[in-house]
């Protein structure tokens, strides 16, 4: 995985990733080649979320400077990601017990893209430090920020999509810019959604929810007892008719739904050890993909919020070793 450490201004920022990607031999020419009903899609999403979530656009625009390539078509590759392909399986998880609260996620995608995944340590001048997970560059896909807030995306099959912000924006905006777990349900509330998908929030106090987005509807969902979960389809009743999955246990979705709650509910205690137990695969259908479909976990990230302890493993944890996270800690030093 790639790890870069990123501060200052959100141009810089993007500037400097994109300068040090191009210095070593990265070019994306050919990526970001789209067709131009995609591109009038891509300039009109970028056009709300500057309205939005201004300081991500410069950040995008630095990063194309840096890679020497056109705006509109880097901005319209990092915006519509996730709304055009449909393919992607992740499982959530958090619960509070004894006075802590823990989060796990697994990111399921195709073995591809496993060389272009990254752990960034985020500093803006305006904004929240974090450590955030993803395989888009700016967007993210999990992680927590130095208020204790975790975030983490699920991607659903959708029956439409429009022009707004996908869920790497989403995530990146959350971790960026809220505090707790209510403050972003409110922001998330506010959004233009482009893309389907769920959204695992939990903050050191132990508020959680899981918020099930997409572009017609957003709608909160509150754990039954101390856990919630989620896997890639909704589960908020008046969610499940804007879903459109190939089949009901796409991508072992259903399977590694109840497997959490079914291990998370028997758990008497829980430490992290517990918590990585699980997201490796030792309870059940998490991490156990056909290897002809050359889809498997990519990471897993794992957190105490109530210390802000990280852990995280590069690669599939049935295999690879979860190793902490310092980097949150050591910006927090220098604040």
């Amino acid at each position: 995985m790639y790890k870069p450490r990123l501060k200052g201004k959100h141009y810089d920022m993007g500037n400097h990733y994109g300068s040090l990607l191009y210095k070593n031999g990265v070019r994306l020419d050919e990526l970001i080649v789209c067709e131009d009903s995609k591109l009038e899609f891509g300039k009109e999403s970028l056009k709300i979320c500057e309205s939005v979530y201004p300081n991500i656009i410069e950040e995008i625009r630095g990063m194309a400077e840096g890679l020497h390539i056109n705006y509109e078509a880097f901005g319209t590759f990092i915006i519509t990601a996730g709304a055009f392909a449909f393919d992607i399986g992740c499982s959530n998880l958090a619960i509070k017990r004894d006075g802590k609260v823990f989060v796990g996620r697994n990111h399921d995608m195709f073995t591809v893209l496993k060389k272009t995944t990254e752990t960034a340590l985020y500093r803006p001048d305006q904004g929240y430090s974090f450590v955030g997970q993803g395989d888009a560059l700016i967007g993210k896909e999990d992680g927590v920020n130095e208020h204790g807030l975790a975030v983490g995306m699920n991607f659903v099959y959708p029956k439409s999509i429009k022009p707004g912000l996908n869920f790497l924006i989403i995530v990146r905006l959350l971790l960026e810019t809220c505090k707790t777990t209510n403050e972003a349900i409110t922001l998330l509330k506010t959004l233009p959604c482009m893309t389907s998908h769920n959204i695992l929030l939990a903050d050191a106090s132990g508020e959680m929810a899981v918020v099930e987005m997409c572009s017609e509807r957003t709608r909160v969902r509150y754990p039954e007892g101390d856990f919630i979960t989620s896997t890639n389809h909704f589960n908020h009743p008046d969610m499940v008719e804007y879903e459109n999955r190939p089949e009901v246990n796409w991508f072992m979705t259903q399977d590694r739904l109840k497997c959490m709650d079914l291990a998370l509910g028997n758990l008497k205690s829980v430490e992290l050890e517990d918590i990585k137990h699980i997201l490796s695969g030792k309870e059940g259908n998490l991490c156990r993909y056909d290897k002809n479909l050359k889809f498997d976990t990519l990471w897993s990230f794992c957190a105490e919020l109530t210390e802000l302890k990280i852990e995280l493993a590069q690669g599939n944890p049935s295999k690879a070793k979860y190793k902490p996270e310092k980097r949150l800690a050591w910006a927090m030093k220098k604040l």
